[in-house]
């Protein structure tokens, strides 16, 4: 892996220029300080967090180690183990002795999303945080489709992914820090994602560990290209749709909000090739083995035509 270049690091541009150097060429930014303005950056300490949400129940992921999902766990139990409890507990856990092993995400709890009648959803548990927020003017509120909540302790790794749902991606880093590596889509085939039909389902995965790559199991690892950038309290970073990434969180306590929202104009991509192959798979339900076989070929044929094999 080698690393061509950091993420360019900016001051907040105007709506129109944002979507015209970053959003229309799908161009990775950090915008500095774009969200000092909230008051959630001087509520959402720990102690503020906790007095607010002081006994609402919650679930969160608990992984073996720092990696999530850490796919070299013994069993697809232990990598997807989620823990039901309170926020209470949640925040004991990201502030004590092991708190890399847990993370909460909008997979656990949501902030909005859109509902099947096209209104934006509010999560009742964290209605009252909204307004400490704002959807950032660079997310165009038509086309929003929805805005996740995250906290985690110093030391966890999230696994190198896509995000499957096509969307571009303005993460808000409230409290904390993290570092991140962003890969180009075409880069994908390079990145060994898991394989429609395998045993483990999170097909926008990518089955390298970016902190331990093995280049004998995965040779070509060694030749991709990547971008790199830290995001500190405050910034907004812009994942372009369909981008592979992977984040090392850094701050003791980290708190994000991200706003994904649908491209006006979807690019085609290895990556938007492949999902819509196994969004396809999915759409089927039940499949017969020949027809599993065939949405297999399918995405084998969809990442060697991409990577010119």
């Amino acid at each position: 892996m080698r690393v061509i270049g950091a993420i360019e690091r900016v001051p907040p541009p105007s709506v129109d220029e944002f979507a015209e150097r970053f959003v229309g060429p799908e161009r990775p930014v950090v915008l500095a300080g774009a969200i000092d303005q909230w008051e959630a950056r001087s509520r959402w300490t720990a102690a503020g967090l906790r007095a607010r949400l002081q006994g609402v129940t919650t679930s969160f992921k608990v992984s073996p180690s720092h990696r999530h999902p850490d796919f070299r766990a013994t069993s697809l139990a232990e990598t997807f183990a989620v823990e039901a409890g309170t926020f209470d507990e949640l925040f004991d856990r990201v502030t004590g002795s092991q708190a890399a092993r847990y993370l909460l995400t909008g997979s656990e709890e949501f902030l909005l999303r859109r509902a099947e009648t096209g209104e934006l959803e509010r999560n009742p548990k964290l209605a009252r945080l909204l307004d400490d927020i704002e959807i950032p003017p660079f997310v165009p509120l038509e086309r929003l489709r929805s805005s996740w909540f995250w906290i985690s302790g110093a030391g966890v790794r999230t696994w190198l992914h896509y995000d499957n749902n096509g969307c571009h991606n303005l993460n808000a880093q409230v409290s904390g820090a993290k570092r991140v590596l962003l890969f180009e889509p075409d880069q994908l085939p390079r990145l060994y994602p898991f394989e429609f039909g395998g045993e483990n389902p999170a097909y926008n995965c990518c089955r390298v560990d970016v902190e331990s790559p093995d280049l004998d199991a995965f040779p070509e690892f060694g030749g991709v290209e990547c971008w790199s950038g830290e995001v500190e309290a405050g910034d907004l970073l812009f994942v372009p749709a369909n981008w592979i990434h992977t984040f090392a969180h850094v701050g003791d306590w980290n708190v994000n909000v991200n706003f994904w929202w649908c491209p006006r104009r979807p690019r085609e991509t290895v990556v938007s090739i492949r999902q819509a192959i196994l969004d396809e798979a999915a759409a089927r339900g039940e499949l017969t083995e020949p027809e599993r076989e065939e949405f297999a070929r399918r995405e084998r044929l969809a990442l060697g035509a991409r990577a010119g094999r």
